[in-house]
């Protein structure tokens, strides 16, 4: 029991600490590089790959006197372009989805105070746990579509001679998230098991 209660505070701390960290930091930033700007400025990183049709520039090799070609894998983009309807549904959107994730946050603090106290397996716990599963799952979710919609956005309105823009992937390992949702599943059927041993006896 002991191992359980130091592992949920060890928890809550790196989720504050790097997690909320993060998002607060990407706030930040996000509201700064705006200032008084109205229209929508997406700074992306956009990966390209050459074509046939691309004549490879060179550099000058130091350490032989000779050239070696050259060629871009990423370019930097801070295009101004029109926001999507994909865009604008993913905004509109943030405002329920960023409550559930507050909401998930509470209650994985109230998760950690009730498996401090000595309250594990039960069904508040699991209720708990699943608000917040699921919180940081469908705000995932949300991220990666918004990521999509902008890359689409911004890969419409530029032209780069020479490349193909290529879209760089998903941001978040999803393995992990299904796994935390599995694991919470497991805990969830480990109550009801529990529950029905207790009635039986």
């Amino acid at each position: 029991m002991k191992k359980i209660k130091i592992l949920a505070l060890l928890a809550i701390v790196v989720f504050l600490v790097q997690d909320m960290g993060d998002m607060f930091q990407g706030f930040a930033d996000g509201w700064e590089a705006a200032g008084d700007r109205t229209e929508f400025k997406s700074s992306m990183s956009l990966a390209v790959r050459p074509t046939a049709t691309l004549v490879p520039d060179s550099l000058q090799n130091a350490a032989t006197g000779g050239k070696a070609p050259f060629w871009a894998s990423q370019i930097e983009s801070d295009a101004e372009v029109k926001p999507s309807a994909g865009m604008v549904v993913c905004v509109v959107g943030a405002i329920p989805i960023g409550l559930l994730l507050f909401y998930g946050i509470y209650c994985l603090v109230r998760l950690v105070i009730a498996v401090v106290r000595g309250s594990v397996f039960t069904r508040p716990n699991v209720r708990r746990m699943r608000f917040f599963v699921y919180g940081v799952v469908v705000g995932g979710v949300w991220f990666e579509l918004f990521r999509w919609f902008s890359y689409l956005a911004v890969t419409g309105s530029v032209d780069i001679p020479g490349y193909e823009v290529a879209y760089d992937g998903l941001k978040y390992s999803w393995l992990s998230y299904i796994l935390l949702a599995l694991f919470t599943e497991i805990f969830a059927a480990g109550v009801k098991i529990k529950e029905e041993q207790d009635l039986t006896i």
